[in-house]
């Protein structure tokens, strides 16, 4: 079949203006005329394109259905757009795909019916769209929190407030009838809960800024920031005596790094806190590749551990398993964690039993090889 020629040199020129892709076909799929910015969009020249069937520019698991879709087009001509109600890709010269939005309108002409294909690559908005429904995600996962997050804090905090009010008034009757070892006493309670109500003010306040401060994702290393975080808690690892076994390789990883500082501080924090009786804690922090996209860091401990069923609700705000006087703590550190793994698409997990420690599991982004 002899190519037709558009001669018209005003439709040239108003079709070449436009900002879409202006392709216009035959009823077996054959390209006659494309404008301008079907050059631009999908990479190949008009002397490409001319002659040649329009399924090179459909994605290659699609092109079988394409066919179909075209044949009904010209059965049943109309003004339309394409693939109603689903996703559409192009596909471009380099073989990468885009999302696109097509209209369709018929042409009747002297040796045939032809189809002008309108298309706009939409990739600008589909991932404006993603990211609002994201940020919709986190702000109704945010909203959820600060609500369970709200009740739980009232309930903590009320019970140091509670104690300094009765205290209050057991030390102004102590200071009137002179008793100095009330008094004494009064104001060791007083002092000791409004530390207590401070802490928990504190980390109600770590906890929001988790959700509300600003992300700073970047390349890391991961046992330089392992270690770094260790430095953090030297202190502590040496009060406590607690071994560290490091197995860590250079892997480059995906993260925020005060955030997945906090997090693996909170987390060595715990297994040295609750350590078994009379013995020195034990950690053993480990990384492996996933996949190419995907790192795995471990940190197990040999502390005292907790049943199973317990897994999900020791990431609750406040949540204790044991007694405050024995395993002092507000409770929050495991929690924060949590918000710091939801919040950048990570994924953590713990696995225990009593008296056999307790393993979290981190799975976060990590660079190609």
């Amino acid at each position: 079949m002899p190519h037709r020629k558009v001669s018209d040199d005003r439709f040239r020129l108003a079709v070449d203006a436009s900002p879409a892709a202006m392709i216009m076909v035959d009823a077996d799929g054959v390209i006659e005329f494309a404008n301008a910015e079907t050059e631009r969009m999908f990479g190949y020249s008009v002397d490409e394109l001319i002659g040649h069937s329009i399924d090179m520019l459909v994605p290659t698991r699609l092109r079988g259905v394409h066919a179909g879709h075209r044949q009904g087009f010209f059965a049943d001509p109309s003004a339309r757009p394409m693939g109603a109600g689903r996703d559409l890709n192009g596909a471009r010269k380099d073989g990468t795909e885009f999302p696109v939005e097509i209209a369709l309108t018929p042409i009747d002409a002297e040796d045939g019916a032809l189809a002008l294909a309108t298309v706009v690559d939409i990739t600008a908005r589909t991932q404006a769209e993603r990211e609002l429904a994201r940020r919709a995600s986190e702000l109704e996962l945010a909203n959820e929190r600060l609500t369970q997050f709200a009740y739980v804090a009232s309930h903590d905090l009320q019970e140091p407030l509670r104690k300094i009010a009765a205290f209050a008034a057991l030390l102004e009757e102590a200071i009137a009838r002179s008793e100095a070892a009330d008094v004494a006493r009064a104001t060791s309670v007083i002092s000791t809960s409004a530390v207590r109500a401070r802490r928990l003010v504190e980390n109600l306040l770590t906890f929001s800024r988790v959700t509300s401060s600003e992300a700073r994702v970047q390349p890391l290393d991961l046992r330089a920031e392992v270690e770094a975080a260790l430095s953090d808690l030297s202190a502590a690892i040496e009060e406590s005596g607690a071994q560290i076994n490091l197995a860590v390789p250079p892997i480059v990883v995906q993260a925020d790094r005060t955030q997945f500082g906090r997090l693996i501080q909170n987390i060595v924090s715990n297994a040295i806190k609750y350590h078994k009786p009379g013995a020195a804690p034990s950690i053993a922090i480990r990384a492996t590749r996933l996949n190419r996209t995907q790192v795995r860091l471990s940190i197990a401990d040999q502390g005292i551990g907790f049943e199973e069923k317990f897994a999900r609700e020791i990431f609750e705000p406040f949540k204790r398993l044991h007694d405050l006087k024995q395993y002092p703590g507000s409770g929050i550190g495991l929690a924060i964690c949590k918000a710091i793994a939801d919040r950048y698409g990570w994924t953590l997990a713990v696995n225990s039993r009593p008296g056999e420690g307790a393993a979290f599991h981190v799975t976060l982004p990590g660079a190609p090889n």
